[in-house]
């Protein structure tokens, strides 16, 4: 009991108060965080030396900001009189960089004049594509030398890979290109050459939504793989895959607009001839695409185009390797290989065609003149090349 008591007493005299160890925790932990290479310092050190290595021009990060937003908050923060580009990252995602007009100005007088002159005030000019041309080397150089220095691997995969695509016109635009649903935002205060000026770098990158290691889609049997783990669809299939309405034209006639605004329930109206073998495709603006010939296919309305817009005729490559567009209401599809072409009858036509109008009587014309009689022409049988030919000889 004893020696119990008296190995307690030698516990309690060796631990320290709890706010002792907590103040060691916190500053291991700040001194850590300290040494450790963020995202943002590797970004406020990577931009000085890009700025230095490209252009030779003294620039600093005096701030910088961070934030995750969704899309939907994303409009703010394009102006309209930025320079805005569109990024091309990994896996196809799509990213935005907002440069504004200070930091514009400030690398298009380092390059052309090399020096940067303050900027004056009111002094706003549209961007151009020369600006975006002459801008992108240094964010592609910034992103580039950042992407590998960051500690954590959320870092280094936020900024990896991102490379300058096009400059968008409008904020818009850039909107419309960035699909993701979460975007973190990095909102860099440059101090250029000094103090002369003052710009602002904003990157806009997606959150990932795609694994690292993603499945081929050919591997993909059924749905036991996590939708995260798949690989997305290219642009191609996209497009391939999207539905296009087509209208079909049996004919075409003109009415009045007055006749047109009289017609009511039961009138009736004379389409004059309707041929199904020269039905017109036309898009849903009116546009007219070519010709063909409207029947059924596999009990379906179908259309075996026959002429192309351009008036060439389509060849038909072997017996059932046949092509013929099918309709749904309003929809076109392709029919299959093997499928049998029913051509539907055209329709019964009148043999009655209405009579023309008899032209009116032209007055007589009046009588011309007699022509006078011409000279006769001069001898030129002595001038070079008009005496006559030799006789030809004939062979012995």
């Amino acid at each position: 009991m004893g020696q119990d008591q008296e190995q307690s007493a030698i516990t309690e005299e060796t631990t320290p108060p709890a706010g002792v160890l907590h103040r060691k925790a916190h500053s291991g932990r700040a001194t850590h965080q300290a040494r450790a290479m963020t995202l943002a310092k590797a970004l406020r050190l990577t931009l000085a030396k890009v700025a230095d290595d490209l252009f030779d021009m003294a620039m600093a990060v005096i701030g910088l900001r961070r934030e995750t937003r969704s899309a939907d908050t994303l409009g703010e923060l394009f102006p309209a009189d930025a320079l805005l580009l569109l990024m091309d990252g990994p896996q196809r995602q799509r990213g935005g960089v907002v440069v504004d007009q200070a930091l514009v100005g400030a690398l298009l007088q380092q390059q052309t004049m090399g020096k940067v002159l303050p900027a004056a005030e009111g002094d706003v000019r549209t961007t151009t594509e020369t600006d975006a041309a002459m801008c992108a080397p240094f964010i592609d150089a910034l992103i580039l030398r950042a992407a590998g220095l960051p500690e954590t691997e959320a870092d280094r995969d936020l900024i990896r890979g991102y490379t300058f695509g096009a400059r968008t016109a409008t904020p818009r635009l850039l909107l419309m290109a960035l699909t993701a649903q979460d975007y973190e935002i990095i909102e860099i205060t440059v101090d250029i050459d000094g103090g002369t000026r003052q710009g602002t770098l904003t990157l806009c990158l997606p959150h990932s939504e795609v694994a690292q290691d993603p499945i081929p889609p050919e591997d993909v049997k059924d749905d036991s793989v996590a939708p995260d783990k798949r690989v997305p669809k290219k642009l191609t299939e996209t497009v391939l895959a999207l539905h296009v309405d087509l209208n079909i034209a049996l004919t075409r006639f003109r009415m009045p607009l007055r006749r047109l605004g009289a017609l009511k329930v039961g009138d009736q109206i004379d389409l004059g001839r309707c041929a199904f073998d020269q039905a017109r495709v036309l898009t849903m603006g009116g546009k007219a695409l070519g010709l063909g010939t409207l029947g059924r296919v596999n009990g379906m309305r179908a259309l075996r185009v026959t002429q192309t817009g351009q008036g060439q005729k389509q060849t038909e490559p072997d017996g059932d390797a046949r092509a013929a567009v099918g309709l749904s209401p309003a929809a076109a599809m392709m029919e299959m290989p093997g499928a049998d072409y029913d051509g539907a009858e055209p329709p019964e036509m009148e043999d009655d065609m209405p009579e023309l109008p008899d032209l009116p009587d032209l007055p007589d014309l009046p009588d011309l003149p007699d022509l006078p009689e011409l000279p006769d022409l001069p001898d030129m049988s002595d001038l070079p090349g008009f005496e006559d030919p030799p006789a030809e000889q004939e062979a012995g």
